[in-house]
């Protein structure tokens, strides 16, 4: 029998390499997709983000029903709700979603081995199976998305009991009492407001002084005031010296010498690459300071045949740009088409509660650059649909230039956020201007009409 060697071999099943080999697949290539993990899907689907949103839109659910004030009708819960029944939904959600993956694959003939891979040379790669025999996959041209997982400090022992990472974190047996979050990034932030609404005490720990630094600095303090509102305690400007667990308890030193103690600790401080496993020498390539893979506009690492995506190659490490690196790749892999590395304005979803959705310039940096610009603002409780929804915090910033009057940033706190800022993002791209939201219409009630208010709010500020 002739040896089969395939056109495009992708590692990682995470949402890039799913795209690339899916891409590659409809060009007309013979693929093969290798995942070390059990299950198709990455971080993404198994640990990451599909289950944490689903997590969240249970609990938000449940907040729901609890907001007599908006509804007269009082729905409380009349017991504490188990972690089982709160993890129903999200177990529900990524079966699902691993069964679609799969039934995608095969309608699309691509092949699918579950194995931690490695380069034997650049067109040969060593695939080990725990329950069967290795086994060699030859292919033409490779594709790297292997993804990140959790860092680990060595001085911290994760117990996977009182101590875990923001995978193991939803593994938890019981819902904790109190819950020490160190790392006040996206993760930390959106669990640290997830289990704060559980009624789990949470006090959120981070090393800069202001949190999220990179939004906009109005919402950030918007966030910070919320997140308060809702019991967190904030300990910013802050790095830990000791985190030890006994089994039962955790205590977190400050270096300040604040002291924390608490049921469990998660800590959401960064993640690393799994690249390093990949035996790269045999290919001639090497992991740069940051431990990630360079590549050039179309993907492709200092050998050409071979490809990296995702959070493999760094910043911005988002699953929407991660799809559309794999297609890319795969594009130009198999088609040979140019393409041109993801770059510009992009749009951020951060599933805190409430949601964040930002796009463009931040006003600080529009002052640093010295644009002439101006803002304007809409409040969601002034909207008909705000005061429907009961959303009296929801915020919606429009950033554009004094000038031009082209759309520079959007920035949104409040309900639906990471969906009204597609809106921005079409207007930006296509060098549209705020009058735009003036001359169309937007239905009634909704907070999309919350641009039509702020494009209105900024043209009466450039007349003050």
């Amino acid at each position: 029998m002739e040896e089969q060697i395939y056109d495009i071999a992708v590692i990682g099943a995470g949402p890039a390499g799913e795209k690339a080999a899916l891409e590659a697949a409809s060009a007309g290539a013979k693929v093969i997709i290798i995942e070390k993990s059990t299950q198709p899907g990455g971080a993404s689907v198994i640990t990451g983000t599909i289950p944490s949103k689903s997590l969240r839109e249970t609990v938000k659910y449940m907040m729901t029903l609890a907001q007599q004030d908006i509804s007269g009708i009082n729905l409380s819960l009349k017991r504490p709700i188990s972690v089982k029944e709160l993890m129903h939904r999200k177990d529900v959600v990524v079966s699902q979603r691993v069964e679609d993956i799969l039934d995608t694959y095969n309608r699309k003939n691509v092949d699918f081995i579950f194995g931690a891979a490695s380069f034997l040379s650049p067109g040969e790669l060593l695939v080990k199976q725990s329950d069967k025999k290795d086994q060699v996959v030859r292919a033409k041209k490779t594709i790297i998305a292997v993804g990140t997982v959790p860092y680990h400090p060595p001085d911290i022992e994760f117990d996977g009991n009182c101590i875990l990472d923001s995978d193991s974190i939803l593994s938890l047996d019981k819902i904790p009492d109190s819950m020490a979050v160190y790392g006040g990034g996206v993760i930390g932030c959106e669990y640290a407001s997830i289990f704060a609404l559980l009624g789990v005490k949470v006090h959120l720990i981070d090393t800069r002084g202001t949190l999220l630094s990179f939004l906009d600095r109005e919402i950030s303090i918007i966030l910070a005031d919320i997140l308060k509102q809702c019991g967190i305690n904030l300990l910013l400007g802050e790095t830990y010296e000791t985190i030890k667990s006994n089994r039962s308890t955790v205590q977190t030193v400050l270096k300040s010498g604040t002291r924390v103690e608490t049921s469990t600790l998660l800590y959401a401080n960064g993640r690393q690459g799994t690249a390093e496993q990949l035996n790269l020498k045999n290919c001639g390539l090497e992991l740069n300071s940051r431990n990630q893979l360079n590549v050039n506009h179309n993907y492709q690492t200092e050998n050409p045949n071979i490809y990296a995506i995702g959070d493999v190659i760094g910043f911005p490490s988002l699953v929407s740009v991660s799809n559309e690196e794999g297609r890319l790749a795969a594009r130009h892999a198999v088609l040979k088409t140019d393409v041109k590395r993801v770059t510009g304005d992009i749009p951020y979803g951060i599933y805190t509660i409430p949601e964040i959705g930002l796009i463009g310039a931040t006003e600080q940096e529009l002052i640093e650059n010295r644009t002439p610009y101006e803002k304007g603002i809409c409040l969601f409780k002034d909207l008909a649909r705000g005061l429907i929804i009961g959303d009296r915090r929801g915020l919606l910033k429009l950033l554009f230039h004094r000038d031009t009057h082209c759309v520079l940033g959007v920035h949104i706190c409040g309900k639906s956020a990471t969906e009204l800022i597609h809106i921005g993002q079409a207007v930006m791209n296509l060098g549209g201007t705020i009058e735009y939201f003036l001359e169309n219409v937007f239905n009634f009630p909704t907070l999309s009409a919350a641009y039509k208010v702020a494009a209105s709010d900024g043209l009466r500020r450039m007349k003050m």
